[in-house]
């Protein structure tokens, strides 16, 4: 079974601090990727807010959609791209897993040629 290991996760409340202090972001489809460029490593965090997504249920139904878009599509970055990004889903309806694999597709494909 495929998994999202804990050496790529975001874990440290400085690095989201950062991120949203000075990163730059991209959207497309309804979520919103805010990312640093990083010289050593790679990490990544998903949100949905409770804010637009009052239950749990839903909230996690989107983070698994968006980890798993992800997971599938992280080739597009290249194994030597490192970077700090944080995906928040920021539409108010529940989109299918189709629909956000294509965000994904956008973002990672913008996220690759961006310059910071």
């Amino acid at each position: 079974m495929a998994s999202f290991p804990k050496q790529i996760r975001i874990t440290n409340e400085s690095q989201l601090q950062t991120l949203f202090n000075s990163g730059k972001s991209i959207s497309s489809g309804g979520i919103t990727l805010k990312y640093l460029r990083s010289q050593t490593e790679f990490k990544v965090g998903f949100s949905a807010p409770k804010r637009l997504h009052t239950t749990a249920v839903t909230r996690n139904l989107l983070k698994r959609r968006m980890r798993e878009s992800f997971r599938l599509q992280k080739h597009v970055l290249g194994d030597s791209f490192s970077g700090i990004g944080y995906f928040i889903y920021t539409k108010k309806i529940v989109k299918s897993s189709s629909e956000i694999y294509q965000a994904f597709t956008a973002i990672l494909t913008k996220w690759k040629v961006s310059e910071t």
